[in-house]
Parts: C-alpha cells; structure tokens; sequence
C-alpha cells in the first residue's frame, strides 16, 4: 500500500514533485481547497507575515489536516538580493509533515535567479524588456492601484501600451509557479534535496531527516592555532531522539584572514 501524501497549492506544484516521491513509493494528490495566497502573495496585495520556513510549514500542516493524508507537504518560494547584495537569489522550501509519527522535514534549493523588473514609461521601453523575457515566462503589469498578473509577453503589450497614456508602468515577472519555468526547475531541484532527507534515517530511531546540517564553527587559524569562526565540524541530529553525529570537515586549518587573531 502506498504512503498518501498531500500538497497544498494552487499552482500545479504536485506535477512537479510527484514523480520525485514516487521514488519513494508516495503517492501525491494536490489540494487546492485553501487560498495559499491568504499566508502572503508575491504580488504584494497580501503582505506576508511569516518566514519561508514558519509559510512552508503551515502549508504543509493544513494540508495534512485538510486532506486526511498521512503525510502534509508545504511548499514556499521567496526571492531576496543575492550573496554581497548582488543579483537575485531564489529560496524553494518544501516542508514534508508527518504528523502521526511526530517527524518534519524540509528540503531547499537556494540559487540565482533570472527575475527581473522594469519602469517603463515609453513604448520603446516596453519593447526592449519583452525582448529580454525568458521563454515560457509570464508577467505582471502594474500602474498604482491596479495590478494585472498572468500575462504573456504578446498580452503584456497589448496591455501596457494603452495605459502608457496616463504615466509609467512597472513590469515585472510574475513569480507564481504554474508561470515561472525557472521556479519550477527549482521546486524539482528542492524535490530532489527532500528525497535526500527523507531517506536519511536517524541511526538510532531510523526518524528521516538525519542531515548534517548544522555547523559548528571553530577551524584552527593556519599561522597562530587560534580557534576562527570558519566551520569546523557539521552535525546531524535528530529531531526526535536527539542522537547526534558530528562530521568534521575536510580542511584542516582556516586561512588567517579569517582570524580575529591574526586579522582583527
């Protein structure tokens, strides 16, 4: 008999990560009863008032409650400016519950992303952005108040170009997942990092999830020995037993530059 998941959403996630946990013999439905956009939208009509994670997790506990299935899976995207503040990185989070056995686990793909924006206040303008649209992509258009989402490149035109006549418009990808193809290749990367977790089992309980992914700073500084804030060791631990096991790395000393010693 197989396990019965399933997943909160109303933008054809559950195509994308069923085949994913069909490795592990789940079998997935999709639950589209709860507006999800109630938890916050990237639109921004709906503020969002919680973490990727605290979303993610929420949506995955109203799935299991919702669906009667044995397993909840939550799933959240969010987007923020990348490493030293360049370019735009993508967060995909999908929160696995068990509810019954007392387990969650989440996998994550966190990486660049190709969404863009645009002010446009000339035809031309407009013209030169759609060029620069990936394939597939769809958009959201917007003047003050109104805000018109899932569009194609081709309505997107037809769209802007009459209100061009009263100011500027902003143009910009629009996130969702049925309409984003990067977003969805980074939701099956996410997919792909939970079958992980979830076939790691706790050496003790055999609880998924056991993943080292906690580290602990503490790398010994080359040229003085000093203890440094680089990564010395990662940890597993169990959310269940707490049954630990430490994994040190594989370099054996920090460069000094890291060294609050040698470079204060």
């Amino acid at each position: 008999m197989k396990l019965q998941a399933a997943i909160l959403t109303q933008h054809d996630k559950a195509r994308l990560i069923a085949p994913v946990l069909h490795r592990l013999g789940w079998q997935l439905s999709e639950l589209s009863s709860f507006d999800t956009d109630a938890l916050g939208s990237f639109s921004g009509e709906r503020a969002r008032f919680m973490s990727p994670y605290e979303c993610a997790l929420r949506k995955a506990a109203i799935a299991a409650e919702l669906s009667g299935a044995d397993i909840g899976i939550g799933s959240e995207g969010s987007f923020s400016p990348g490493p030293y503040g360049l370019g735009t990185f993508n967060l995909e989070l999908l929160c696995c519950v068990n509810v019954a056995a007392g387990w969650a686990v989440t996998g994550r793909f966190y990486g660049p992303s190709l969404a863009q924006q645009w002010h446009i206040s000339t035809p031309a303008q407009l013209q030169q952005a759609l060029e620069k649209v990936s394939a597939g992509q769809f958009l959201l258009l917007q003047q003050g108040s109104v805000i018109v989402k899932g569009l194609s490149s081709t309505e997107a035109k037809q769209t802007a170009l009459p209100l061009l006549a009263n100011g500027a418009v902003s143009l910009r990808y629009d996130l969702r997942a049925h309409l984003s193809p990067e977003r969805q290749r980074h939701i099956i990367s996410a997919a792909e990092d939970l079958l992980l977790r979830l076939n790691s089992l706790c050496p003790a309980c055999d609880t998924p999830g056991f993943w080292p992914d906690k580290t602990v700073p503490g790398l010994p500084c080359q040229a003085c020995g000093s203890a440094t804030g680089s990564t010395l060791e990662k940890q597993a631990c169990c959310q269940r037993c707490q049954h630990r096991v430490a994994q040190r790395v594989a370099q054996h000393y920090a460069d000094p530059q890291y060294c609050q010693e040698c470079n204060p």
